[in-house]
């Protein structure tokens, strides 16, 4: 499984922002199948880039397959998110209409021209294309990098100072000068599919760099990430580095929690690691480094280090079955009132034990999942012919959080709702449509004799006048009453 991923999935591109055990998570994810916990882990439903991946590929690269081995193939290079452009070729790459809407989602298909219907005249390629395009690869290719958000976010700090994009004392952001480039620069990037998230004003852009390089404790999409790294550096190599050179060698350890580390610009951060190496206990080295001593244990959780505690609320099994209930994805508020402390108390708790705040969160999510599929179920058992629509008004929320976190589930599930409407038990009065058809193929022959003067009435001017009676021509041995007024009016009964 670790191979296939590696080497034949566009996964490694989001791996190469993950700690061990984020990396760990997605694997088990990718080998039990489920999508929905899979982009959640990955930030992608929320990310705006979107979570669909289509299928890409370069003219030139087709017909050298075709001639190399008979017929064209996917290369991978050209599936990676932010990959718009053949590097081999220097061509745009081209959008399969296949799957994108659904159509052949689940089939086996190789590329051919026809699948591509673009049709535009080709345009000259953006540098900042290229350069995005070179940096994902290349980044993709390399299995032994490990890039963690607070280690990029000081580099790219470094790099702006060093451009004199940051000014006074405290570095702050030149907002006119630096927004303004970098929006010139990811100008041509927004005309791509899926590149829509990135900034598209100057303004955009300034609070897009000011995000990157602030203390950061949620995760960023990899795709900002390296559009950010394409303007400030030539390629990966100097990224790097600029990376070794200014980042401590821990900053690239795979354990590293890229959602919940400290900031590693703040002077205190590498001080109070410094002390804890002399042999300082947390409260005394946070202490001697001047930040709270619950500020120093969550850095040393975030860093993989457990530290001693004499607790004051939190005692023996009573943090034992704390640490139980959040493990299972229990609220804060629902953990806080169980154990009879502050939420605050449970906050702590997650953010100075080692691993339990990633814990929880994945556990939050499972159970949500579990519990919106059962609702969504219910109401489907209860109401098989009720359909769609009455079922996302009977439970709106469900619906929403299955579309945004299990879309691939929720599709089956209304694939199913489909088929069991499309043939349901016949209730058709077949005895009233028969006289209300024959009576409606009279009165139009009488009218077409009588008003239209038509001394010889066909077929196609009955139907034309009586819409519905076309689609009952082939149900005529139901339909006796309306059978015999037609051979009345027509006369042709060889024809019906």
């Amino acid at each position: 499984m670790d191979h296939i991923v590696e080497h034949r999935t566009v996964l490694p591109l989001y791996l190469r922002f993950a700690s061990t055990n984020q990396i760990d998570a997605t694997l088990n994810a990718a080998a039990q199948n489920s999508s929905g916990r899979l982009k959640f882990q990955l930030g992608l439903l929320t990310s705006r880039f979107r979570a669909n991946h289509p299928l890409k590929a370069c003219p030139y690269c087709m017909a050298e397959d075709m001639q190399a081995h008979s017929t064209p193939y996917w290369h991978r290079e050209h599936q990676l998110p932010g990959v718009w452009v053949c590097l081999r070729h220097g061509s745009k790459l081209e959008t399969s209409n296949l799957k994108a809407t659904g159509v052949s989602r689940f089939h086996w298909v190789l590329p051919s021209p026809s699948q591509f219907t673009d049709g535009a005249e080709p345009t000259a390629i953006a540098d900042s294309a290229v350069r995005l395009a070179r940096m994902v690869v290349d980044l993709v290719g390399r299995s032994d990098v490990r890039l963690s958000t607070p280690m990029l976010g000081a580099v790219f700090r470094t790099v702006l100072a060093e451009r004199g994009f940051l000014t006074g004392p405290k570095q702050r952001l030149k907002h006119a000068v630096a927004g303004d480039a970098y929006a010139a620069f990811v100008a041509p990037l927004l005309n791509l599919e899926q590149m829509g998230g990135l900034p598209s004003s100057a303004d955009e852009a300034c609070a897009e760099i000011a995000r990157q390089i602030a203390p950061e404790r949620c995760g960023i999409h990899p795709l900002r990430r390296l559009t950010l790294a394409a303007w400030l550096f030539d390629d990966l190599d100097q990224l790097l580095a600029c990376v070794a050179h200014a980042t401590a060698p821990k900053a690239l350890e795979s354990t590293e929690d890229a959602t919940e580390s400290p900031n590693p610009v703040d002077p205190r951060h590498a001080h109070f690691f410094k002390l804890l190496d002399t042999g300082l206990s947390t409260s005394a080295a946070s202490r001697e480094a001047g930040i709270d001593t619950k500020t120093g244990m969550a850095w040393a959780a975030s860093a993989g280090l457990a530290t001693p505690r004499r607790p004051k609320t939190l005692k023996g099994d009573h943090r034992a079955l704390l640490i139980k209930l959040l493990r299972q994805g229990v609220s804060k508020a629902d953990a806080a009132t169980y154990s009879k402390v502050s939420i605050q108390t449970v906050t702590t708790l997650l953010r100075t034990e080692v691993g339990l705040h990633a814990a929880w969160r994945l556990a939050a999510f499972e159970s949500a999942l579990l519990r919106h599929r059962r609702t969504w179920q219910r109401f489907i058992t209860k109401n098989p012919l009720s359909g769609v629509k009455a079922a996302r008004m009977a439970e709106p929320a469900s619906y929403a959080w299955l579309y945004r976190n299990d879309r691939d589930w929720l599709n089956q599930r209304i694939g199913e709702i489909a088929k069991a409407i499309r043939h349901p038990q016949p209730r058709v009065d077949w005895d009233t449509r028969d006289r209300e058809l024959a009576d409606m193929v009279r009165e139009t022959a009488l009218r077409l004799i009588d008003v239209e003067r038509v001394r010889r009435i066909k077929l196609h001017q009955l139907y034309q006048r009586i819409p519905e009676l076309k689609a009952k021509l082939s149900r005529l041995d139901r339909l006796p009453l309306t059978r015999t007024a037609i051979f009345d009016v027509v006369g042709h009964r060889d024809n019906l």
